[in-house]
C-alpha cells in the first residue's frame, strides 16, 4: 500500500516554485523566525487580530474577551508598541469602519480545519491528503450561499484575473464539498498594508472583496492537478537531489533562502550557511 502523505497548498504551491526550495522547507525543515516589519510578520498578527474579531461576532457574550485580546496583540496605547503593531491597529481599524460586524453574514467557522484525499485523474483516492485551514466560513442571510472568506494582507489590491489563477481556494472549495460541505465559492478579503501620502485613502484605496466562483470542470482540474504536484514532490525522496528552479523575480522577493541557495551554487556548504543565516530544522512545524 502506498504511502499517505499530508500535505499543504502552502507545500504544492513551493514544490511548484521550486524543488530545492521545497526540499529544504518541507523536507528537511529548515525555517527561521519572521523578521519584525517583514510582510509575513504583518500578515500572521493580522490574521491574528481578525480571528478574535470574528469570534466576538460569532459568540457576542465573547466581545470583551476578543477585545481585550486585540488589545494585548496590538499594545494599544502602550508607548513601546512596534512599528509592525501600530501599522496593524491601522488596517484593523480601517476594516472594522468599513465592514462593521458584517451583519449581511452568518459565521460558520473561524479558523476551520480538516483535511481531504487528492484524487487522480481517474477519479479514484489518491495516497496524498490535503490539510487546510480556512480563515472563515461564511453563510451570506439574503441567498443562504456558503463561502470561504482568504484574509490577505499585500502592498497593493490585487486584480480578478490575478486570483484567477490563485488555486488555492478553488482546491479548498472542492475538498469541502467532498466533505459533504455546500460551499458555493470563495471571497479574497484583501487589505492593504501601503498608505498614501498623497491624499486621504478611501475604503476602496485600502480593502477589496472579490467574490470567486469556479465551474466543476475547472475545481476538478485544479484538484487533478494538485495530486499531480504532490506525486511529483514525492517521487524521488532522497535528499540533496532536487533541482533550483531559477526565477528573478520569484528568487528575489518570493523566497526566504536566497542568501544560503546562491551560496552554495557557488561552491559553499548549504548546510554551514543556513546555520550561519540563523535558520533551525523544526521537525514539529509541519
Amino acid at each position: 500500500m502506498p504511502r499517505t502523505h499530508v500535505v499543504s497548498y502552502s507545500e504544492l504551491s513551493t514544490f511548484r516554485q521550486c524543488p530545492l526550495k521545497h526540499e529544504l522547507s518541507y523536507k528537511e525543515r529548515w525555517s527561521r523566525p519572521p523578521k519584525e516589519g517583514s510582510a509575513l510578520a504583518r500578515g500572521s498578527l493580522f490574521h491574528s487580530v481578525l480571528e478574535a474579531h470574528y469570534l466576538a461576532v460569532q459568540d457576542p457574550t465573547r466581545s470583551a474577551e476578543q477585545r481585550d485580546a486585540i488589545i494585548e496583540m496590538l499594545s494599544i496605547g502602550d508607548p513601546d508598541q512596534t512599528e509592525t503593531q501600530e501599522l496593524v491597529e491601522w488596517i484593523w481599524r480601517g476594516y472594522i469602519d468599513t465592514f462593521g460586524t458584517d451583519p449581511a453574514w452568518e459565521i460558520l467557522a473561524v479558523e476551520y480545519a480538516n483535511e481531504f484525499w487528492l484524487p487522480t485523474p481517474n477519479g479514484g483516492r489518491s495516497p496524498y491528503k490535503l490539510k487546510l485551514k480556512i480563515d472563515l466560513i461564511v453563510k451570506e442571510r439574503a441567498t443562504g450561499h456558503i463561502w470561504i472568506v482568504d484574509h490577505k494582507t499585500c502592498k497593493n489590491l490585487p486584480d480578478r484575473k490575478m486570483l484567477e489563477f490563485d488555486d488555492q481556494f478553488g482546491l479548498y472549495t472542492w475538498g469541502l464539498r467532498q466533505l459533504g460541505k455546500t460551499v458555493f465559492g470563495s471571497i479574497h478579503n484583501a487589505c492593504r498594508t501601503q498608505r498614501l501620502k498623497t491624499r486621504e485613502m478611501t475604503a476602496d484605496d485600502r480593502f477589496r472583496r472579490t467574490l470567486l466562483y469556479r465551474t466543476d470542470a475547472e475545481l476538478d482540474t485544479i484538484a487533478i492537478e494538485a495530486y499531480k504536484t504532490a506525486r511529483r514532490a514525492y517521487a524521488q525522496t532522497a535528499v540533496g537531489t532536487a533541482e533550483r528552479c531559477t526565477d528573478t523575480d520569484m528568487c528575489s522577493w518570493k523566497c526566504d533562502f536566497t542568501e544560503p541557495c546562491l551560496g552554495a551554487r557557488k561552491g559553499g556548504d548549504l548546510v554551514h550557511m543556513l546555520t550561519m543565516g540563523g535558520y533551525e530544522v523544526q521537525k514539529e512545524r509541519h
